[in-house]
């Protein structure tokens, strides 16, 4: 997982060329719509954790970057997500496939291979087995990145599996998405809830806690962790992402 940026990049000495570049873009981008859905698609993500005046720089050349690039480059959609606490910035893509994502361009967007994942879950509280990415639902998110204890892949994804019976009862719920790295050393969920408000009441509720501390107690993870709440700046579409969507019964 990719855990910090230094000052002095080239991104933030052409900060004010990306900022005219970035504002000056399409509104209709704002409309794009990402499908997450479990399965064997290629999945990055990546999360730099920066110095608070460097955060918009890097927001900056990431949406640049995003908008940018072409489809023959071999990547399916992203998105860029600005951390609300000033600090973090993560990026989500999607790969047409391994030899895709080998065979593309080193930039900002084009994750190291410890940030690949695959999407081993996903739960939506309208019962289908896909959820959204869209900067139109104005939904709040959070992502949670877990480092695995060897072996534990499988017991992570029955934990979710239970622990989302309890959480997705609680106002606001919308859905998880829960990601494993292609080596199994880490996991990634990205929550998302109606509001913040809503978030925050869910994590103050004793059951809720009672239930999230098993993945400590059960010795799944190596250490809790940590909670990134972001906001949603850009969805980026590049190939032909519709896909599919199975109907769900409710946990």
């Amino acid at each position: 997982m990719q855990d910090e940026t230094k000052p002095g990049t080239q991104g933030h000495k052409h900060a004010s060329s990306v900022t005219k570049r970035t504002t000056d873009l399409p509104e209709e981008r704002d409309r794009n719509t990402l499908t997450l859905t479990p399965g064997n698609l290629l999945t990055g993500l990546s999360i730099f954790q920066i110095d608070q005046p460097h955060q918009q720089t890097l927001a900056y050349g990431a949406l640049a970057t995003a908008r940018e690039e072409r489809p023959e480059e071999g990547r399916r959609s992203s998105a860029v997500f600005r951390g609300t606490g000033g600090r973090d910035v993560a990026l989500f893509t999607q790969w047409m496939s391994l030899q895709a994502y080998e065979q593309a361009p080193q930039t900002l967007m084009k994750p190291p291979k410890p940030d690949l994942y695959q999407i081993a879950l996903v739960d939506h509280i309208s019962g289908q087995g896909a959820s959204h990415l869209a900067i139109e639902e104005g939904l709040f998110h959070f992502i949670n990145v877990f480092s695995l204890v060897p072996g534990k892949r499988d017991d992570l994804i029955d934990f979710f599996e239970h622990t989302i019976r309890i959480v997705r009862m609680q106002p606001g719920y919308v859905s998880t998405n829960l990601l494993v790295s292609l080596d199994d050393r880490h996991a990634a969920n990205i929550g998302q809830f109606k509001t913040r408000q809503d978030f925050q009441a869910m994590v103050r509720r004793p059951r809720v806690l009672l239930a999230l501390a098993q993945v400590l107690r059960r010795q799944i993870v190596r250490r809790p962790p940590r909670l990134r709440q972001y906001d949603l700046l850009d969805v980026s579409l590049y190939q032909n992402t519709q896909v599919s969507i199975p109907r769900r019964s409710n946990p």
